[in-house]
């Protein structure tokens, strides 16, 4: 009985005693919510950061107070690394500096140029930037976009990140590009990112919002070149990225003119990998359901042969759009953004290590490609 009574008692003060010692305050962290990164000077690194004013973030779209300040500030330091600059920025603030709730990495032109394998070391091996943060590129430089002011949040980078979950283009964290670097017959690629005028045809530099206008190729960890939003879109089909979307066919002036558009429902890519003879090629198969939800022609789409003539319409221009992936992945840039070697590993593991992994960066421009797409449309509408 003495005993029971002993543990109670040490139980008690073991309760009294437990408590959050390694707790941080709101009050005494500077939360990031963006990094930016540029290269100045040739082999300096321009670090810029996002950082949230909590006494600013109110209602989305308003700050406390009903006042129109920010609900956030930028601030920049230079270093010979990314720690380094980061140390730089700590002189300058008064409270630590908190990665933890950041969620996009952005990294400018010349940056990436040069290479970002020290980039992403850091934010995978210093403990707190999320690994599951977005990785962008833009053309210019980082510290610029870092800086915008955002539309619909308080925080520019809430938009940033929607833009990325949002399925208008590639949507890359930094897991995902490491996974990339360190795959065989994969060569990385990430969201292009810019400002664009809010309004078509008009120059108006404060008129601008945040775009995903194409991507960066790579070749290893250097960037090697870009594509814009129209050639990007065979890669997303390639990749299984195709979440939404509309494809228009234009009816030709002998059968009445107009145009008919598609809703994107459902889309599959595989690639399959054929070893003959010691050659290899790769068949793409893309199967696509759609329903119309727009038709201005004259074509009543009840009739099959109609259909059938709009599917195959529709089949021919995916196939190009594939194509012209494929054709500026092998020729233009030979990077194999597309996995085709990642395809082959996995169905011939033996003779991509025998035959193709050594010398897969000559062979794959070299590659025959085949590109089939077969589409469905399920659903015509209600108006005849």
């Amino acid at each position: 009985m003495k005993a029971i009574r002993q543990l109670i008692l040490l139980i008690m003060i073991v309760m009294v005693l437990t408590g959050c010692w390694n707790r941080i305050e709101i009050n005494d962290v500077a939360i990031v919510t963006a990094i930016g990164l540029d290269l100045v000077g040739g082999d300096r690194i321009l670090l810029t950061l996002q950082v949230a004013v909590p006494s600013k973030l109110g209602p989305t779209g308003a700050s406390s107070g009903g006042s129109n300040e920010k609900g956030t500030f930028a601030i920049s330091e230079k270093g010979s690394t990314v720690s380094e600059a980061y140390r730089n920025i700590q002189y300058k603030l008064s409270r630590r500096i908190f990665f933890s709730q950041s969620r996009v990495l952005l990294i400018g032109n010349e940056l990436a140029k040069k290479g970002v394998s020290h980039i992403i070391d850091f934010h995978t091996r210093y403990q707190e930037p999320r690994i599951n943060s977005f990785i962008m590129f833009t053309k210019g430089k980082a510290n610029k976009i870092i800086k915008s002011t955002p539309n619909f949040e308080s925080v520019s980078t809430e938009e940033t990140k929607e833009l990325a979950k949002s399925g208008v283009g590639l949507k890359i964290t930094v897991m995902d590009f490491l996974n990339m670097l360190l795959t065989d017959g994969l060569e990385p690629i990430a969201p292009q990112f810019t400002l664009v005028s809010r309004e078509v045809n008009i120059k108006n530099k404060s008129n601008k919002t945040q775009a995903i206008n194409g991507a960066a190729v790579f070749k290893k960890d250097k960037l090697v070149g870009w594509m814009d939003k129209s050639e990007i879109r065979g890669l997303l089909w390639l990749r299984n990225e195709i979440k939404e979307g509309v494809i228009t066919v234009k009816v030709p002036n002998q059968n009445g003119g107009g145009k008919v558009s598609f809703d994107i429902v459902k889309t599959k890519a595989k690639i399959i990998p054929m070893h003959r003879n010691g050659v290899i090629n790769l068949s793409v198969k893309v199967t696509s359901e759609m329903n119309v939800i727009e038709n201005d022609s004259s074509l009543n789409l009840t009739e099959q042969k109609v259909l059938e003539e709009l599917q195959t319409n529709i089949e021919k221009r995916i196939n190009k759009r594939i194509q012209v992936a494929v054709d500026i992945a092998q020729k233009h840039y030979q990077s194999d953004i597309l996995g085709f070697g990642q395809a082959i590993y996995k169905k011939y593991p033996k003779e991509w290590h025998t035959q193709y992994k050594n010398n897969w960066e000559q062979d794959f421009p070299q590659v025959g490609v085949s590109i089939h797409s077969q589409v469905t449309v399920k659903r015509i509408g209600l108006t005849k």
